[in-house]
């Protein structure tokens, strides 16, 4: 018989891919397409509006991101630009000539806080390479690290971007999509109902030839999740590992 697994803890990109596993193995047998093919008709249906479902999580979780990334380099922008004003303050300051030529290749590209998320990026790379022939100066002010690092940061945006746009590239959202969750709760019990269907043909006398290789491949996947499982708790289990206690202090 095929052996029960608990899916609680399987993460949502898990689950799916576990159930369109099962799904791809129940088809391969015909006596299942056609004994009990109303049964699978519903249960694929709820994995393809599960794969909406899915796409739309890993959006949300992309569109945060890109926000983060988008806050991040405006945040050094200010640093760098701050910095430069902090130096023109003082006139004698040993920085300040230095600073005022720097400051000017900065104010000439602009507040990118003023622009579209794609003309930011555009205008950070073009402010970056335009410093670049003052890299000698940029060191020598300490200031280079924050060229640096706004860089990297608007190169980070520019990649979430691209991922972003390719994960949304041919793909149609649908605005009242269900929640991973609520549909696992409908299609644990189709796969449920499948199994136990399976199950009981396979009681039958003359039957369970028929299903001893559905049987096996089923249980090679349950066992492979459940070994994922088991390896997920173990490494929780590491990571919670309790120090030694501490003798209590004597009483006084």
């Amino acid at each position: 018989m095929i052996e029960k697994f608990r899916f609680t803890n399987l993460r949502n990109a898990e689950y799916s891919q576990y159930m369109n596993s099962a799904s791809k193995i129940f088809a391969q047998h015909s006596f299942v397409v056609e004994i009990f093919g109303s049964l699978l008709d519903m249960f694929n249906a709820k994995l393809k509006t599960a794969e909406a479902a899915l796409l739309a999580e890993r959006k949300s979780l992309k569109v945060q991101q890109k926000n983060e990334a988008d806050s991040y380099r405006d945040c050094l922008h200010s640093k760098l630009f701050d910095y430069m004003k902090s130096v023109l303050h003082d006139v004698r300051d040993w920085r300040y000539a230095n600073a005022v030529e720097i400051m000017n290749v900065i104010k000439r590209a602009g507040n990118p806080r003023s622009l579209p998320e794609n003309a930011e990026s555009a205008m950070l790379a073009a402010l970056c390479a335009d410093l670049e022939p003052l890299r000698e100066k940029l060191e020598y002010i300490n200031a280079h690290t924050f060229v640096d690092e706004l860089r990297a940061a608007n190169q980070r945006f520019i990649a979430i971007e691209e991922e972003y746009r390719q994960m949304l590239a041919g793909q149609e959202l649908d605005a009242q999509h269900m929640s991973m969750s609520a549909l696992r709760r409908q299609i644990t019990p189709l796969y449920r109902a499948i199994v136990n269907a399976i199950n009981g043909y396979a009681g039958v006398p003359d039957k369970k030839e028929q299903c001893t290789a559905l049987t096996a491949e089923m249980n090679v996947l349950v066992a492979r999740y459940e070994a994922l499982l088991n390896t997920r708790t173990d490494k929780d289990a590491d990571n919670t590992t309790p120090g030694p206690v501490p003798n209590p202090p004597p009483r006084g």
